[in-house]
């Protein structure tokens, strides 16, 4: 909760986004996850507030900086091919969310670095690859698949494994490549137009037999104490207002600029419409801080609270400076209410991750099967 040193959300006031409805899930809500009773009044000795997150040093070579143009705003950096596309920054500081994010996302799936059941893809596509981090896991698991991952800021690293490469490309521009066999989407909630028409495009340039998968966290922090929680909509935290002015904000922001947040509770039904079969959805509840009583769901919400903690700043700023009108002063201020309320022990926050994938029809050439098993990292 808020003290009365907290920092007061500026006056200006941004009414959830109305007119859109949230599709109903394909599967029971998230099972309840037990909280430790006693992190609520005491941090636990193994994953105290200032236990250290350790990040692994890369040792490989940036691209050229000679290639990369920036654009410098609130104190962050900002691509500047295309500029406006995506509205979160390409700095050092979002590099290493990004990267512990990666790591999040493998503590979750328990190492999997994908759900669909492919085997051994000839050709993969990580399309809006950020850092390249999944692509350089991936290449690394299969020598024998060439990977691709492209994005709009070329922040990814020069020495890679030889079977993967990276290139600067808009995926909402016309596809103009080889059909693939794999096709991945991380998050990319907040960044697209046209979500409908990029998966349309993504099933043009599958092979038959092909699988595109869809990973996502829906924008949104919920309080497992909320019997109201999973009900449509965007939820009010009872606790956290600066929250619930942050997660409104940028609902309204993107809405404003012709894109949603919205987008992964709707992946299943477009992906059908568009033709892919055996489309299957499922939805991870994932803690937002160490309120867990499981070890592993605790270990989760330890690094899952410092990725949200980067990410107060990370998302938004242009959004609500850009977008929204707010002055630089007023965000950081917003900002650090947010960091408050997302550090309270006594709020159970989570939110849910979706994993989404489905095959396109016909039979895969040259005897590559399907498989059985879920990819393990």
């Amino acid at each position: 909760m808020c003290t009365a040193d907290t920092p007061q959300p500026p006056s200006t006031t941004v009414p959830p986004p109305s007119g859109q409805s949230t599709p109903a899930p394909t599967q029971a809500g998230p099972l309840s996850i037990e909280a430790d009773e006693a992190d609520a009044l005491d941090n636990d000795s193994a994953f105290g507030d200032d236990a250290s997150i350790s990040r692994d040093a890369s040792s490989r070579t940036s691209l050229s900086s000679g290639i990369a143009r920036y654009r410098i705003e609130n104190g962050r950096r900002y691509h500047a091919y295309k500029e406006g596309n995506y509205l979160l920054p390409n700095d050092d500081a979002e590099q290493d969310r990004l990267d512990l994010h990666h790591h999040v996302f493998n503590l979750v799936t328990e190492g999997k670095l994908f759900h669909a059941p492919i085997d051994n893809p000839s050709r993969v596509l990580d399309a809006g690859t950020g850092t390249g981090i999944w692509a350089m896991d991936f290449a690394d698991q299969f020598p024998g698949s060439y990977v691709l991952g492209t994005d709009l800021s070329p922040i990814q690293p020069g020495w890679v494994p030889p079977n993967l490469e990276f290139e600067v490309d808009d995926m909402e521009d016309v596809w103009r490549h080889k059909p693939f066999s794999y096709i991945h989407l991380r998050s990319l909630a907040g960044s697209l137009k046209d979500w409908p028409r990029l998966l349309s495009q993504a099933y043009e340039n599958l092979e038959p037999g092909g699988w595109l998968e869809v990973v996502d966290f829906e924008l949104y922090c919920k309080d497992q104490r909320d019997p109201d929680a999973e009900e449509p909509g965007i939820p009010e935290l009872k606790d956290a207002k600066h929250i619930n002015l942050w997660v409104a904000g940028l609902h309204e922001a993107a809405e404003k600029i012709g894109r949603t947040f919205r987008s992964v509770e709707s992946c299943k039904g477009w992906m059908e419409d568009v033709g892919f079969e055996k489309v299957v959805e499922q939805k991870i509840k994932v803690p937002l801080a160490p309120w867990a009583k499981n070890r592993r769901q605790k270990e989760v919400g330890l690094y899952q609270q410092q990725v949200m903690l980067d990410a107060s700043s990370a998302y938004g700023a242009a959004h609500f400076t850009r977008v929204l009108g707010w002055t630089s002063k007023e965000f950081e201020v917003l900002s650090a209410g947010v960091r408050h309320e997302l550090k309270d022990r006594t709020l159970q926050l989570y939110s849910n991750l979706y994993v989404i994938y489905g095959r396109k029809p016909g039979e895969k050439e040259d005897g590559e099967g399907d498989g059985e098993e879920e990819g393990n990292g």
